[in-house]
């Protein structure tokens, strides 16, 4: 098959490691060709990240530039209608599956390390551990995990809030999302991973390419170039360091 041009072995392949805790992002660090990841699709956030994952090439011996050690997250996004909120049908429809899977996996960073739950599932935190926790011990990974970035259970749909929707996904106008994802990169993310639910992923994807992709495509070049003239980007605040 290599002589007939169906596989490559003269290039080296990248090859990004999914990683999550601090070990995994140690893996990445020693053994990555860059990381692939789910952070908060905020700046302090992506900020944050960079910096752990060079801390952690450093403790391997290995230098970690972001001209070489691209990281990506998953998310997803959607471009509001003129006058539309956070709270419609169709944003909870199109936005629900990747925020209430952030939910599953808070769960069990809770559970298993004992991390406190963000102030963004205040409202609802007791709630859902009750629904969860109904499900006896022996099977309840799979009631997490039901439905996972796929679709929304029905039970679940109460917790599908706007500030859930807010802190996990990126929701705005074609205009504030293009600011957004530029306010992103600066930050030091390079690649953004939609995971739209299964029943709404062509309308989710089609509505980015029509409304975001031009925009970013035109203006990439111009803000790369403004990019590299700013100074290096700084440290993450103290009360953000680990």
């Amino acid at each position: 098959m290599p002589n007939n041009g169906f596989v490559r072995f003269d290039e080296p392949m990248p090859i990004y490691v999914s990683a999550f805790g601090p070990k995994a992002l140690g893996v990445a660090a020693r053994r990555g060709d860059g990381l692939i990841t789910s952070v908060p699709p905020n700046p302090a956030a992506v900020e944050m990240l960079r910096t752990r994952i060079e801390a952690a090439g450093a403790e391997a011996g290995r230098t970690i530039s972001r001209d070489e050690f691209p990281v990506a997250t998953l998310t997803t996004m959607l471009v509001l209608e003129d006058g539309e909120s956070l709270d419609s049908e169709r944003v909870r429809r199109q936005t629900g599956a990747f925020a209430i899977a952030s939910v599953h996996y808070l769960y069990e960073q809770v559970v298993q390390f004992g991390r406190r739950p963000p102030a963004h599932l205040a409202d609802f935190w007791d709630d859902y551990v009750a629904l969860v926790e109904q499900t006896p011990p022996e099977r309840r990974h799979q009631r997490i995990h039901e439905g996972h970035n796929c679709w929304v259970t029905p039970e679940e749909e109460p917790f599908i809030t706007p500030e859930l929707i807010d802190s996990t996904c990126l929701v705005g106008t074609s205009e504030q999302l293009i600011d957004r994802i530029h306010a992103l990169d600066d930050a030091g993310l390079d690649q953004l991973v939609l995971l739209p639910p299964l029943a709404e992923k062509e309308a989710v994807i089609r509505s980015v390419a029509e409304h975001v992709l031009p925009a970013l495509a035109d203006g990439d070049q111009c803000h790369r170039q403004a990019r590299a003239n700013k100074p290096e980007r700084l440290p993450p605040p103290q009360a953000l360091t680990p």
